[in-house]
C-alpha cells in the first residue's frame, strides 16, 4: 500500500508537470459566440505540438478521480457521454463538449491560486474537466458544484470558461484559494483569454475611454490585448453579418491566433456548435475545417470508445476515421507527449511505471 501510494504521488506530480510545461508561456484564446437562436463556442489551443486524440467518452461509467492520498478523490458515474480533446491521456482532456451541449475549455493563468484542503472531496485540474461533462449540462450546475468538490495536487495554473446550449457562460478561476465566478450580467463579454477577467474587463473599459483606435488590438498578442479583439469581433457580429457563424467564429480565432513563435503553435482552432452538437477544429499543419458529429456516436457504456488522430490529414465529416480506443493507443498518445518534452530539454526519462500507470488508469473504471 505504501509503495502504491508513492507511485502514485509521483505520477499526480508528473503529470501536473507535464500540463504545467504546456502552457505558461503562449496565448490562448476562448469566447461565445451568439448568433440568432444558436450559440458557438471559440478555442484556440497553443502548444509545442498539435499531437492529440479526440476522444468519445461514454456515459454510465464508475469513476474515482487520480489522487494520490492522503486526499479524499471525487467518486462519479458519468451521466452524460462528450467528446473531448486530449493530449495527455483518456479521462484527462485539455477542453471538450457533452452530448447536452455543456461546454468547457481552460486557459493558463498565472494568478491561480487553488483552495485550501477541507472536507470536500478533491480532483486534478484537468480531470475537473472530464467531470463538469460527464456529470452536468447547465452552467448553473458547474457553478454549484463548487459546494462539493474542490482542486488538489494540481501546480498547473488555469481557469476555465463554460457554455451551455442556453447561451448562459461563466469564467471560473481561484483566486487566492477562493472560488470566483462571472456569469450573467458580471460577465459582459464572454470571452477569456489568460489574464482574470476582471483585469480584461478594466483594460477593455480603459481602450475604449481614451480611444486608442485600433493600434494595441491589431498589432499585439498579449492577453488583454486578445480579449479587446475577441470583444470587438464579438460586437461587430451582432450588428449583421453576411458569413455563416462557424466562419465567423474562426476568422476571430485567426485574428488572435499566434502562428508559430518561440517553437510553440496555434495547434488547435476548435469552433463547438452547441445547438447542432457539432464540433468543427483546424490544427496548425491541416488548415481544413474538420467536422464531428455527436448523431454518429453511441454513448453506451456496452460499447468500446472511439478515438480519432486530430494530426490525420483529413477533411470535412471525419466520423470514417474514428477507430477503437485501446490502452495501447493511449500509451503511445502519453509516451509521444513526453518524448517531444524530453527532446525539447524540460525533463529527463519518465519512468515506465509513471507512463503505464497512467496508460491503465482508464481501465480501472467500469461500466456501471
Amino acid at each position: 500500500m505504501k509503495k502504491m501510494s508513492i507511485v502514485l504521488g509521483h505520477l499526480v506530480f508528473l503529470l501536473g508537470l507535464i500540463f504545467f510545461l504546456a502552457q505558461p508561456c503562449f496565448p490562448c484564446s476562448t469566447f461565445v459566440l451568439i448568433g440568432g437562436k444558436h450559440v458557438y463556442f471559440g478555442r484556440n489551443w497553443d502548444h509545442y505540438t498539435s499531437k492529440g486524440l479526440i476522444i468519445v467518452n461514454k456515459k454510465n461509467v464508475a469513476k474515482t478521480a487520480l489522487l494520490a492520498p492522503p486526499e479524499t478523490p471525487v467518486q462519479w458515474v458519468s451521466k452524460y457521454g462528450s467528446i473531448t480533446f486530449n493530449q495527455i491521456g483518456k479521462e484527462f482532456p485539455y477542453g471538450g463538449m457533452n452530448e447536452k451541449g455543456l461546454v468547457v475549455e481552460m486557459m493558463w493563468l498565472e494568478d491561480t491560486k487553488y483552495p485550501e484542503p477541507d472536507d470536500r472531496s478533491a480532483i486534478m485540474e484537468v480531470q475537473w474537466i472530464q467531470y463538469q461533462l460527464d456529470n452536468f449540462s447547465t452552467v448553473k450546475e458547474v457553478i454549484q458544484s463548487n459546494s462539493k468538490i474542490r482542486i488538489s495536487q494540481s501546480w498547473s495554473k488555469i481557469h476555465y470558461l463554460v457554455c451551455d446550449r442556453s447561451g448562459d457562460a461563466a469564467s471560473i478561476e481561484f483566486i487566492d484559494g477562493k472560488f470566483v465566478c462571472h456569469t450573467g450580467q458580471n460577465l459582459p463579454v464572454r470571452a477569456l483569454t489568460n489574464d482574470t477577467y476582471d483585469k480584461c474587463l478594466d483594460f477593455m473599459k480603459a481602450y475604449r475611454e481614451f480611444e486608442w483606435k485600433d493600434k494595441v488590438a491589431h498589432t499585439s498578442l498579449e492577453s488583454k490585448d486578445r480579449f479587446v479583439k475577441i470583444a470587438k469581433g464579438l460586437e461587430e457580429f451582432k450588428k449583421g453579418n453576411i458569413k455563416p457563424a462557424v466562419e465567423y467564429a474562426f476568422d476571430i480565432l485567426s485574428s488572435v491566433s499566434a502562428g508559430k513563435v518561440r517553437g510553440a503553435c496555434t495547434a488547435w482552432s476548435i469552433v463547438y456548435d452547441l445547438n447542432n452538437l457539432q464540433i468543427n477544429f483546424k490544427t496548425f499543419e491541416n488548415r481544413n475545417i474538420r467536422v464531428v458529429k455527436f448523431s454518429d456516436f453511441d454513448f453506451a457504456c456496452s460499447t468500446p470508445s472511439k478515438v480519432l488522430d486530430i494530426t490525420k490529414d483529413i477533411k470535412g465529416d471525419v466520423y470514417e476515421h474514428f477507430f477503437q480506443y485501446t490502452k495501447t493507443i493511449n500509451r503511445i498518445l502519453i509516451q509521444t507527449v513526453f518524448n517531444i518534452y524530453k527532446k525539447a530539454g524540460f525533463m529527463k526519462d519518465i519512468p515506465a511505471y509513471a507512463i503505464a500507470f497512467l496508460s491503465n488508469y482508464p481501465e480501472t473504471l467500469k461500466c456501471k
